[in-house]
């Protein structure tokens, strides 16, 4: 985003013209109203008390301006981009406010001075009702210019494989495809380009990429559809005149409940559904969604699926009668495939501890997980009972775990019919967790009393990046055959990575600024990094390891568990596929990062930056945990 600004905080401003006209010596006081905000250089804005915007009957504004006017009296640019900016600052009494914000990130919108000199005048359109937000830091629906008429406009994104294509009349719209699915764990990613139809080479193609709801976005993308229903296909549309992107869904895939709802009243439909895979068994998987889960048999590529996959279902969908209770699937039967629109999605299980489960049929199909003591190991069915603050829990255990009646148990699995009600069936012995074990669900207090770990604590406000970029707590743990990793931290536009060393042992690399993850971070020789966890924000964690100083190796199939919710992470990995046995040590810090090249703020354990440090300035990690595997 570009850089800004000059605060005009006063109603008795002098004439701050950018124009060549002399200046007045005396004060003006300004009318109320909105006014132009404009700058021709890298830092400074002025306000032009001639170029007040004028209310229309729609109740938004305008204001229109000789395009000769501009070209004879403002003043060429003077920042790298080569552009005009402007935004809009209203005028109340003796207060002020910015439109687009006075911080020095706040976004503006560009004026490209070759495309005014052929234009007869130039219209800026703002429209202050558009602006809910409380600090009004957004242009977006909010304020743009005709200088973007002249110039086509372009969609990039995920379903164009993140090519330029050219929009019509402002209009892009997608094909209706399994590739064309968006959702909450699969949204619609974009940015529009203004007469861009490639990346920017240069500071002066920047500006003219829009997204995150502002221009110069050549950082995150713009996303839709990260909330509500999935859709098929999805239609775009920019209206340069109030920098206004509105998504609209093609065709909406309804829910599972919905799905449920209709087999009810027909019996058998033709159906489809998105949902993310949460239990997989040789003839069926099940699926889920927000609203509630559902079996699919026989899919053609049942052997393909995997936990963590989110899919799209179509086919026949309807009820069997089990012992007088329905019972829904999707009947697929061989007959066709499941599409598998991503991969390795991370599900967080429901809460019911404490719950009659047996008749809660909204909970058929869904992950959940729950706390209680074992009253009956094995019924001789394989089905075990467990008190939960109360309540009375069945298992249908088809692990290998035998469970000690009396114990306290955490369980996670998925509810399903079975015989006389509905049971949680644990997937495999990884949801079972029995007193003093690590559980990876997002909390961080079965760490305290755990035997086999080493914890290191920071400060939650040493970060050189602020509050919104800090690591304050990371643990390393282990039992005889996982190394569990936790973490506590913030990241906000930025990663996290936990770098680890094994001791003694040769290979890997001392700087890490190569292939994936690249950073211009060092250690010490005779402390090479052998593998890592990194997580953009609080995206999936990734697993890496080091083979050596130009190539590193993706293992996400390591990861037995993961859990990554803001600002909780914790990681399960086998020992051995870290080549790791009691006895090792390893060595380890927690990192905020930015982006590839970039340094780090904070790191856990504390360590000495250089005197001229900043973002891009190589970091030499000196301090390091130390946690022996017993």
């Amino acid at each position: 985003m570009k850089k800004s600004i000059l605060i005009v905080g006063f109603i008795l401003l002098s004439f701050l013209l950018v124009s060549c006209l002399p200046k007045p010596q005396e004060t003006t006081t300004l009318e109320d109203g909105y006014y132009l905000y404009f700058s021709n250089s890298e830092w400074d804005f002025d306000l032009i008390p001639e170029w007040k915007f004028v209310q229309q009957d729609d109740g938004t504004y305008k204001l229109e301006i000789p395009a000769s006017d501009l070209v004879e009296n403002v003043p060429a640019p003077t920042n790298n981009e080569k552009v005009w900016w402007w935004k809009v600052v209203q005028i109340t009494g003796d207060s002020s406010i910015a439109y687009g914000g006075f911080g020095e990130f706040d976004p503006s919108v560009p004026i490209d001075p070759d495309v005014v000199e052929n234009m007869d005048k130039v219209i800026f359109y703002f429209d202050p009702s558009a602006d809910t937000t409380t600090d009004h830091k957004t242009i977006a629906g909010v304020m743009g210019d005709n200088t973007k008429d002249a110039s086509p406009i372009y969609f990039v994104g995920s379903p164009t494989e993140w090519s330029f294509v050219e929009m019509t009349n402002g209009i892009y719209e997608t094909e209706l495809s399994t590739k064309t699915i968006f959702g909450p764990k699969n949204p619609l990613e974009f940015k529009i380009g203004i007469g861009l139809n490639h990346w920017p080479n240069n500071a002066e193609e920047n500006p003219f990429l829009f997204a995150e709801n502002h221009y110069y976005g050549t950082g995150n993308n713009s996303k839709a559809f990260e909330e509500g229903k999935y859709t098929m296909g999805a239609k775009v549309t920019f209206d340069p005149h109030f920098s206004k992107v509105t998504v609209e869904p093609i065709e909406e895939i309804p829910y599972i409940s919905e799905v449920i709802s209709d087999i009810d009243a027909n019996q058998t439909i033709e159906a489809s559904s998105v949902g993310i895979v949460n239990y997989v068994f040789s003839s069926y998987v099940f699926i889920q969604d927000d609203t509630k889960g559902i079996e699919v048999y026989k899919p053609f590529n049942i052997a393909d699926l995997k936990i963590g996959d989110l899919v799209y279902v179509e086919g026949e969908a309807k009820y069997y009668e089990n012992s007088s209770t329905k019972v829904y699937e999707y009947n697929i039967n061989n007959s066709a495939s499941v599409t598998v629109l991503k991969r390795d999605i991370e599900l967080k299980p429901e809460e019911i501890t404490g719950m009659e489960i047996k008749d809660k049929w909204d909970y058929y199909g869904k992950l959940v997980t729950f706390k209680g003591i074992c009253t009956i190991s094995d019924d001789g069915f394989g089905n075990a009972s467990f008190l939960s603050n109360g309540a009375t829990i069945v298992v249908k255990n088809y692990t290998s775990t035998t469970f000690e009646i009396g114990a306290e148990y955490n369980i996670t699995g998925v509810i399903m019919y079975n015989y006389d009600q509905l049971k949680v069936v644990p997937r495999d012995e990884n949801d079972i967790a029995a007193p003093g074990q690590i559980i990876i669900d997002g909390d961080l207090s079965d760490w305290t009393d755990y035997a086999t770990k080493t914890i290191t604590e920071d400060a939650t406000d040493d970060s050189k990046w602020g509050e919104a970029n800090d690591v304050n707590w990371v643990g390393v743990a282990n039992d005889d055959e996982y190394l569990y990793i936790g973490a506590n931290y913030k990241a906000s536009n930025n990663g996290f990575i936990i770098y680890f060393s094994k001791v003694g042992e040769t290979g890997g690399a001392t700087d890490m600024n190569f292939g994936a993850w690249n950073r211009v971070i060092q250690t010490q020789d005779g402390t090479p990094i052998h593998f890592f966890v990194a997580a953009w924000e609080h995206n999936d964690p990734e697993l890496w390891t080091v083979d050596s100083t130009t190539t590193k190796t993706k293992h996400d199939d390591y990861m037995i568990l993961k859990n990554n919710t803001d600002p909780i992470m914790e990681v399960k990995i086998k020992l051995s596929d870290l080549g790791l046995s009691i006895g090792d040590k390893i060595k380890f810090v927690g990192t905020i990062v930015g982006g590839d090249g970039s340094s780090s703020p904070d790191t856990i354990p504390d360590n000495t930056y250089p005197d001229n440090w900043d973002w891009n300035i190589p970091l030499t990690i000196i301090n390091m945990s130390e946690h022996i595997i017993q």
